[in-house]
Order: C-alpha cells, then structure tokens, then sequence
C-alpha cells in the first residue's frame, strides 16, 4: 500500500474565536493561508498519486496550497469526510456544547487542560451520540451516522491507495477536519489514540505494516509557523 498521509484543516477565523464550525465554514485567517502554504512545501517533494479532500471551503483552501508542487493532481472532494455535524451547536462557542458532554462523561471541559483521551477512551461513538442527544433540533449526527459515512470515506481513500502502491505511482493525501480525523484514524488504526486533537496543518501519516495499518505521530511544523 501507498501511504496516507492525513491533514487538518489550517487555522479559522472560528478557531481563533473559539466556535464550533462543523458544516458551516469560516475563512482561513492570514495565519492559516501561511500554515497552508507551509503544508505545499512540506508536500512538495512528496510523490502523489491521488488527494481526496472535504468538500467544504476551509478543507478546500488548506488542499489547493498543499497541491503548490502538483499541480497536475486534481483533487477529489468527499462530502464523507466533512466534519462531524454538531446541530444547534454549529457557530457557536465551543464551551457550550463541550461542557455538557464532558459532564455526561464524568470529565470537566474547564479549566484546561479538557481530558480528550478520557472521555474518548471507549471511542468516540458515546461523545457524539451525547451531542445527539444534547442537541435541542435533534440535528447532531449520531455515531452511527459518522461511522457510515467516515467507513464509506475509507473505502474510497485505501482504494486509491492500493492503485497506487500497484502503479508505484505515489503516496495518497487527504484533507480534513480535527474531530473527524479522529474518527477516520480509529476506524484505520483501532489501537492509535492522540493525546490530544490534531492542530491546524498537522499531518498523520499511515502506511502498511505488517499486514495492517500503523500511524505515524502527529507532525505539526506546518502549523507552528508565525
């Protein structure tokens, strides 16, 4: 197998401001346009055979600079690999929908540092049905909902990967969102956990060990830029 090396967004006006973005979308802030255009170095020299991206526009943003070096690849967006959808919550402060979730868990969101791994120790099918649940227009995404379709989005990305590795044509990059990222990697790697969530530009590699899939630490220089 091709590698997969797995991208998060660069930063948002909504990141800085400390909202929920999940399907709605905010801008890259000046900052993110310089992590994204960290990442299309960092890429450059990378050979790539395929990029799947979120079709939203902040994933789009984040992929068209990290494509600087190819810019024969043509990405392929995925409506699959979008954020999870957190309902009445989208826009709106993260403490809002975070504190009452960690509560339902046993955990306390504030003061920081939040205890990720602690609530997400069973995955990650519990927090998000507890935002389901929470959610007062019922519009959150269950587990169930985000484990269709990040299932769907695997397919397509390691089928990819697979043509690949047969053509010796090149590595497979994917761009995407903080939490489901999570979710992608847990379905890849059941045994990987974070300490905590991706950065902005922070890249996971993934490649084929063994007979299975292991992951790479979290390389976050892209996003350390000023």
């Amino acid at each position: 197998m091709a590698q997969i090396h797995f991208v998060r967004h660069a930063e948002t006006l909504f990141n800085v401001s400390g909202q929920l973005q999940g399907w709605c979308d905010s801008p890259l802030t000046e900052r993110g346009e310089r992590q994204a255009a960290a990442l299309g170095e960092r890429m450059r020299d990378v050979p790539l055979a395929a990029a799947f991206v979120s079709d939203l526009t902040r994933t789009r943003s984040t992929m068209t600079a990290a494509l600087a070096g190819h810019p024969q690849l043509e990405p392929t967006p995925l409506r699959e690999l979008r954020e999870w959808h957190f309902g009445s919550w989208e826009g709106q402060p993260n403490a809002d929908l975070w504190t009452p979730v960690f509560e339902a868990h046993g955990k306390r969101y504030a003061p920081s540092p939040a205890d990720w791994p602690g609530v997400t120790a069973d995955g990650f099918d519990s927090v998000i049905d507890s935002i389901h649940r929470l959610d007062p227009i019922g519009r959150a995404e269950t587990g169930a909902d985000v484990t269709a379709r990040v299932t769907a989005a695997l397919e397509v990305v390691v089928a990819a990967a697979g043509r690949a590795a047969e053509q010796d044509a090149g590595d497979v990059l994917v761009v995407t969102h903080g939490s489901v990222l999570g979710s992608l990697l847990r379905s890849l790697v059941p045994e990987h956990r974070f300490g905590a969530s991706v950065p902005n530009c922070g890249v996971v590699s993934v490649s084929w060990q063994e007979g299975k899939w292991a992951a790479a630490g979290v390389d976050s220089s892209c996003g350390q830029v000023a």
